[in-house]
């Protein structure tokens, strides 16, 4: 099973109609959002993907053939037992079992104090992956590092451009242009 990696990605202005409609058309996006009072778009992705990385490049992609530059990527924060078990690549009952059924364990993430949509009670990202890794799979990929490195690479494709010396930066990280 392929893991389904969830994120946002903000790009630098609001998407257009014509532009809104081109990326709701893509596989694996479901939705896109206007911050007027930040003049910038924000595009939600559920994007499967052998890692994290291939999923944001994949996505950092589809963006720029639509005509939007993606300037920030960050995490979905809050997730329901579904949404976990695909990130990690795992049947969703199978984790259910982990954290709140058979197997469920003193330690195991709680669910976040807040409005249940559904019948599904939602969790901290964050406790749920590192959990994981200490418990049930130390060898998890991809972690919020991931998330990280990839912030940081939009930035400076932004406004590396311009930088005198950018080549021997790039150096200090081990990467020879």
């Amino acid at each position: 099973m392929t893991p389904v990696f969830q994120f946002r990605m903000v790009v630098d202005t609001p998407p257009t109609d014509a532009q809104t409609v081109a990326l709701v058309a893509l596989p694996d996006t479901p939705g896109v959002e206007v911050a007027p009072e930040e003049h910038v778009g924000v595009v939600w992705f559920d994007r499967s993907a052998p890692r994290l990385a291939t999923a944001i490049v994949s996505a950092t992609h589809d963006l720029e053939r639509v005509g939007l530059r993606p300037i920030r990527v960050e995490p979905r924060d809050q997730v329901t037992i579904p949404e976990a078990a695909a990130r990690l690549g795992r049947p969703a009952e199978w984790f259910r079992s982990w954290l709140t059924g058979t197997f469920a364990e003193p330690g195991a993430p709680s669910p976040v104090p807040m409005r249940p949509a559904g019948q599904e009670r939602f969790f901290s990202w964050d406790d749920i992956e590192s959990w994981t890794r200490e418990r049930l799979d130390p060898d998890l990929p991809d972690g919020p590092p991931v998330l990280t490195a990839a912030a940081l690479v939009l930035r400076l494709r932004r406004v590396g451009h311009g930088v005198d010396g950018l080549p021997e930066l790039l150096g200090l990280i081990g990467i020879r242009p």
